[in-house]
């Protein structure tokens, strides 16, 4: 019968003592070992921002069965959209009979922020194949999105940045499932008193503000408060529809007119 040396014992004839077979080996190795430290860092970064995912993730599992969904409706929701603001922009729609239109273009609108996301990472993971940009996509959420932008930029070398994203990106999947059950199944048993919605508000805003270090972005928060204030006594919660609009599209008019030395100069100061 005949034999066949398993590959990894497999000598180059120009190099009879197997030095080169021993570097390969020593480089897959060293290659994996990197690949894990930056999948652990991107896992431990995302630490602080749990404290505020989890009392949010709770209130959207209480509003999804408080909306009339079954447990596994509920739960399926929370996998397949995985966007906590878009689920409970929708909810008090669905709970209103309101055309199912109307819930498509909310959440769409809600999530309009999710193209700018992808505009700012495609040059990070462009020489990706497609499996990993789709997990990414799906993956990709409000906090992970500021940290990895806040710590790497597009052209800095860095490798394995993508382990990185992905280490971050699955804990907090994994965290804001997990405070979903919570929500789906035990939300009955807390107090109204705690008020987790504050508490999950409270944690967006303190991610958020340091985000507003561009006068574009400045203007688009500014526009969507006021129209969101101004707009809440809208019927079907068409209130935040309308503000985020005019949110992106003041955003957009700011980035446009304002002059390119100030634009550049503020970026350069963030």
């Amino acid at each position: 019968m005949e034999r066949h040396s398993p590959p990894s014992l497999t000598t180059d004839a120009t190099d009879p003592t197997g030095t080169s077979t021993v570097v390969r080996t020593d480089r897959r190795q060293h290659l994996r070992s990197s690949q894990a430290d930056a999948f652990r860092a991107g896992a431990r970064s995302v630490t602080p921002l749990l404290f505020g995912m989890v009392p949010w993730g709770i209130v959207a599992g209480v509003a999804m069965v408080s909306a009339g969904l079954s447990s596994t409706q509920a739960f399926g929701m929370s996998v397949l959209v995985f966007a906590g603001s878009a689920q409970l922009a929708v909810l008090p729609l669905l709970v209103a009979g309101a055309p199912l239109w109307v819930m498509y273009v909310t959440a769409s609108v809600v999530n309009l922020r999710y193209l700018i996301y992808s505009a700012v990472l495609a040059p990070y993971f462009r020489a990706q194949p497609w499996p990993w940009r789709v997990l990414i996509s799906y993956l990709t959420v409000d906090g992970m999105f500021a940290l990895f932008v806040g710590r790497f930029t597009p052209d800095d070398g860095e490798p394995h940045r993508e382990w990185f994203f992905l280490g971050g990106s699955l804990v907090v999947w994994i965290v804001w499932q997990a405070s979903c059950l919570a929500g789906i199944f035990g939300g009955a048993l807390i107090p109204r008193e705690w008020s987790l919605e504050y508490a999950a508000t409270l944690a967006l805003m303190a991610l958020l503000i340091p985000l507003l270090f561009d006068r574009a972005v400045v203007f688009g928060a500014v526009a969507a408060g006021g129209v969101s204030l101004a707009a809440a006594r809208m019927p079907m919660n068409l209130g935040m529809l309308v503000a985020v609009a005019a949110g992106v599209i003041v955003g957009v008019a700011a980035s446009r007119l304002a002059p390119q030395g100030a634009a550049s100069g503020a970026s350069h100061g963030a």
